[in-house]
């Protein structure tokens, strides 16, 4: 029998980090709990073994019966062989068995056997709460070992995968290029995040217009962000990450290796083996039969868990309508690289030249490549995003890049050294006159001014009214300074980015009047949170008590053994120091303690005996 004497004992002996490991995977009540005594009590209480059980995989679930039914501790292989007569684990191998025992021993639900680590038996509470399953409505232990798996299916023919590719290498590509839009969008300004976890309605219509995607789209696309490391939240804000700069560079392919990467990562270690196993097959419903067989008590549960998988592999084309992509059944069997590798057949060409037409707009002939793109970003408005995109300068654009840094030679020769069509006159008129309208409103610090923290200043009075009378910039409360100058209270960069989003011409000065380039911080930044670990605090205090009871604590532990076994009736081994010096052990199902005495019956000589506490050397579970 294996009781709670016996987990007892084995809670006491794990090492800190090791029991700290395993009650964290466990459900129990924390109340009470003054020893390991009590801390056994409270993980086999049924209600905490049946939280364990529950999501649990069928060969799991088929080991803990067949070690329940076994009148001693079996070996991996022992298990193995009676499991291979069953039709729910025909054919299970050893390796499988021993990774399952691994598993249930790590979850408390099992140990190995005394003096011999190789076999292994599960507690009595264990068994007993699995025995009472079909009171519950769940497959009881004949039915967990009766009922054969679903047949597998054929795979997809090569006919459909043709298909099945390039409607995958479609939306594979309309992926990287929702979450590159995405990333744009959080650095020109974050999203908040509710506190109930979801994004602010605004925010998601303003993502989803941003990113030319239908709104239920946008937590598709921030959830394949955030697992790649794209995106986080930093204070609140939903905001990209310093990775996302140098991913929005990389090649297409690369960028969707990311997101497939991230995805391969995210997947349960059951799910990933399933879906390696059925990675010629389609993931539909077929699926989901089959992994409501593999999870029998906890079906939906499961089945949710694994659609949430399959819709993100729709979505970024490694399945296409549930079938698995070349790429993806590359990325499920042999990794990203190889599943990188197969998509980057299927994407089209990048393309680094562009149509500059005289109504101002800018055609790409095809997906633009990374260090292109990101740098026409900076001068141009993006206006349509597809495989042609087409974007278009305006005066705030080239504004806006001026601010960034640019200068109106630059952004002439960069238009040139892409354009197809040479640089229309339109479009170098545009420059020059942006160019020398830029600056044209200017902003410094104004501290000790009649409590001004800045000054926005301008030669143009017309402009200056109309930058305190736009209602857009109220917030900042400007007044009339001296001649040609506006004074607000917020600081100068606040002031700055107001001027700079409502597109007037402005710059940014220090104290001595020389232009300065400002960068908004619009990155998340990884913060430590501190985070509450009551298990490790929960075995920190019963290691203290131990301590604390010096000599005592052998006599204490040997007091709750012997009144554990008492009220359980449990056949225990005592170890009975004899006058001779032996050492004798007696198998007793103990009836009482007192007096100083331990009374039981000796099962091997069949007769009541009493013994002294004082002899009492141990007390081990009897096998």
């Amino acid at each position: 029998m294996t009781t709670t004497l016996a987990l007892a004992a084995r809670l006491r002996e794990l090492d800190d980090a090791a029991l700290v490991g395993a009650l964290h995977r466990r459900a129990y009540r924390r109340t009470g709990v003054s020893d390991f005594f009590d801390l056994a009590d409270a993980l086999l209480d049924a209600d905490s073994v049946q939280r364990a059980l529950v999501p649990l995989d069928r060969p799991r679930l088929a080991t803990v019966v067949v070690l329940g039914r076994a009148p001693e501790p079996l070996s991996a292989e022992e298990v193995a062989a009676r499991l291979a007569a069953e039709p729910a684990t025909a054919g299970i191998a050893v390796d499988a068995v021993t990774a399952a025992l691994e598993d249930l021993t790590g979850l408390l639900l099992a140990q190995p056997a005394d003096g011999d680590p190789r076999r292994f038996a599960v507690y009595d509470a264990v068994t007993a709460q699995l025995d009472a399953w079909a009171d519950l409505g769940i497959p009881s232990p004949d039915e967990l070992l009766r009922t054969a798996p679903p047949p597998a299916l054929a795979p997809v023919p090569d006919t459909e995968r043709r298909f099945t590719d390039r409607l995958a290498a479609e939306r594979a590509f309309e992926a990287v290029t929702a979450v590159s839009e995405l990333l744009a969008e959080l650095a020109r300004e974050g999203a908040r995040r509710l506190q109930k976890g979801g994004v602010a309605l605004p925010a998601i219509k303003r993502l989803a217009e941003a990113m030319s995607v239908d709104a239920e789209l946008v937590p598709v696309a921030l959830s394949a962000a955030e697992r790649a490391g794209l995106a986080a939240v930093d204070d609140g804000m939903w905001l990209p990450t310093d990775r996302a700069a140098s991913w929005s560079h990389a090649p297409t392919p690369e960028r969707w290796r990311a997101l497939a990467t991230a995805w391969l990562e995210a997947l349960p270690d059951d799910v990933r083996s399933l879906l390696a196993l059925r990675s010629r097959a389609a993931w539909g419903e077929s699926l989901r039969e089959h992994v409501a067989w593999l999870h029998p008590a906890a079906v939906e549960e499961a089945q949710e868990r694994v659609d949430a998988h399959t819709r993100l592999a729709d979505w970024l084309g490694i399945t296409a309508h549930q079938a698995p992509s070349t790429a993806g059944a590359a990325l499920v069997e042999q990794g990203p690289e190889a599943a990188a590798a197969a998509m980057a057949e299927l994407f089209p060409a990048e393309v680094d030249r562009v149509y500059l037409q005289h109504d101002l707009t800018i055609v790409s002939p095809g997906p633009l490549a990374p260090e292109v793109e990101t740098r026409l970003r900076g001068i141009a408005d993006l206006e349509s995003r597809a495989l042609a995109s087409t974007f278009r300068l305006s005066a705030a654009s080239v504004d806006r890049a001026l601010t960034a840094g640019e200068t109106a030679d630059g952004i002439r020769e960069f238009l040139s050294s892409i354009s197809l069509t040479g640089l229309p006159q339109p479009l170098d008129y545009l420059v020059t006159d942006a160019a020398e309208r830029h600056g044209r409103v200017r902003v410094r610090e104004a501290e000790g001014t009649d409590g001004a923290r800045s000054a926005v200043r301008s030669a143009d009075g017309t402009l200056l009214r109309t930058i305190q009378v736009d209602q857009a910039l109220g917030s900042l409360r400007l007044s009339q300074g001296g001649d040609g100058e506006l004074l607000s209270r917020f600081p100068r960069d606040v002031v700055f980015w107001a001027l700079s989003d409502a597109r007037y011409p402005v710059v940014a000065e220090d104290a001595g009047g020389r232009e300065v380039i400002l960068r908004r911080q619009r990155v998340a930044r990884a913060r430590a949170e501190a985070v509450e670990d009551r298990d490790a605090e929960l075995v920190a205090r019963l290691r203290t008590a131990e301590e604390e009871a010096g000599d005592d604590t052998g006599e204490r532990w040997l007091a709750r053994q012997l009144d554990l076994a008492v009220r359980s009736r449990s056949p225990i081994v005592i170890e009975v120091a004899m006058p001779d010096g032996r050492v004798v052990d007696y198998l007793l199902e103990p009836t009482g303690v007192g007096g100083g005495r331990l009374r039981g019956r000796d099962r091997a000589a069949d007769i009541e005996r009493t013994l002294p506490l004082s002899s009492v050397r141990g007390v081990r579970p009897a096998p």
